[in-house]
């Protein structure tokens, strides 16, 4: 009895355990909103849509150009699938991005700013929390907007309601003027956390940054939401059409899916040797580390979920020999209460009509007679 009850206990704590491992796997899957693109794009509409991320090399000459003419091969290919935009609306979404620094003076002090040169609708695919204003947009007509991080914000300024304001960008020979559309809040999530280590930093048209830079600002990530009508399509699509042979090329909408994490256990220890000399943006290096951990608690589940899975194979087979010897004994009562109601039937039957003698009703009448004087009948 007490080894049955320990055993009770021991397979709670293990089940209690797996399912905080369910729900801390949860909380982390939904932690990156750069992750979650394509449920955005999608909203009420039911249909699929992905999310993919095309990381690039140093030197890759990837640029806006690179970019007409793979929108052109992702149009040719939507159209070739009978996938057409609905009215008004857009198939798809892109973005790309490049980093660099840049020198900015504010109203009390100047610093060294990490600068984030941003195109196409990279505020979709990155929806940092606005403290103030607004983001910058592929529709503004001027392209001398900048949206500013808190702590650049508080260290140039001292405060972070600064829509409207000017800010210095130092270019040389030149500094150049630009305008603040908003202030940003950076990821506080603990993965964002330890992959952000930039400081200070902006956002600014991709334009910019390349003039700030002297042409010389290289696009470090692609970003796409579009349908994917079948599983794959979108990653097939973007693998066939992108001009860079050597890039990185990630679907955010699947990196969370069984087969992804057990890809990311098989390949431990070798996803920290970079051979390729490729530089990840913190919020990919985020999702990276959201992997591992992720992979990290599937292996604890297994682990934790087995012993009770075991036991609970073990005792269903008992269980299950149990009922089927109990169905046999059943069968066998209804059986031989068949064969007793059949056997009580036959008796009735065949005897219903026979009456057994009264013997003491025949001995008194055989006295009577003999009282009489009468020989009895023979």
């Amino acid at each position: 009895m007490k080894k049955r009850i320990l055993l009770i206990i021991i397979n709670a704590l293990l089940l209690a355990a797996f399912f905080v491992c369910l729900a801390f796997s949860g909380s982390i899957r939904g932690t990156l909103r750069s992750q979650q693109a394509a449920a955005v794009w999608a909203g009420q509409s039911g249909e699929r849509f992905a999310q993919i991320s095309v990381f690039l090399p140093s030197g890759s000459s990837f640029d806006e150009n690179s970019i007409h003419s793979l929108r052109e091969s992702i149009n040719r290919a939507l159209t070739d699938a009978s996938l057409e935009a609905p009215e008004g609306g857009r198939l798809y979404a892109d973005a790309w991005s490049a980093v660099g620094e840049a020198f900015v003076t504010g109203g009390r002090g100047s610093i060294s700013a990490q600068a984030y040169g941003v195109g196409g609708d990279f505020f979709l695919f990155h929806p940092l929390i606005l403290r103030d204003g607004s983001y910058i947009s592929p529709i503004d007509l001027m392209r001398d907007r900048v949206v500013l991080d808190e702590e650049l914000a508080w260290r140039i300024f001292g405060s972070s309601r600064l829509a409207g304001l000017e800010v210095m960008i130092r270019d040389t020979p030149y500094n150049r003027l630009h305008f603040i559309a908003g202030v940003v809040s950076r990821e506080d999530d603990f993965a964002s956390s330890k992959a952000y280590t930039g400081g200070a930093g902006m956002f600014m048209s991709y334009e910019s940054l390349n003039l700030l830079s002297g042409g010389g600002a290289e696009i470090v990530c692609y970003e796409i939401v579009m349908p994917d009508p079948i599983t794959g399509f979108a990653l097939q699509t973007v693998t066939d059409a992108f001009p860079v042979s050597d890039a990185v090329i990630v679907e955010n909408s699947s990196r969370y899916s069984l087969t992804s994490l057990f890809d990311v256990i098989s390949s431990f220890g070798e996803r920290s040797m970079k051979a390729d000399g490729m530089v990840y943006p913190y919020w990919e290096n985020a999702a990276r580390y959201t992997e591992d951990w992720l992979a990290l608690l599937l292996l604890l589940s297994y682990a934790l979920i087995a012993y009770p899975a075991v036991c609970g194979v073990v005792y269903g087979i008992k269980g299950i020999r149990f009922l089927l010897k109990n169905s046999r004994r059943a069968v066998r009562k209804k059986a031989d209460d068949r064969a007793e109601r059949a056997a009580e039937k036959y008796r009735q039957t065949h005897i219903e009509d026979y009456v057994i003698p009264d013997i003491e009703e025949i001995i008194r009448e055989v006295q009577e007679e003999r009282g009489s004087g009468e020989e009895p009948e023979r």
